[in-house]
């Protein structure tokens, strides 16, 4: 293979992965965000308040729901 059929497939592999800058679903119910401050923002915008579960794993953010 040449380079202009593995820069497609390298910009095809990383384009489908979330950014590290976003809330996301964890397990049922609970939200993973890399601060505080983004999980506090995330239920604000729902008029909600975040209940904080702790520390994801390898510490990769918080885990949290919104109440």
């Amino acid at each position: 293979m040449n380079w202009r059929t593995l820069l497609p497939l390298a910009l095809l592999a990383t384009g489908c992965s979330v950014p590290p800058n976003q809330v996301v679903p964890f397990r049922e119910g609970v939200l993973r965000a890399p601060t505080y401050t983004q999980a506090t923002d995330h239920c604000s915008a729902k008029g909600q308040t975040p209940r904080w579960l702790g520390k994801a794993p390898a510490e990769s953010g918080v885990l949290f729901q919104c109440n």
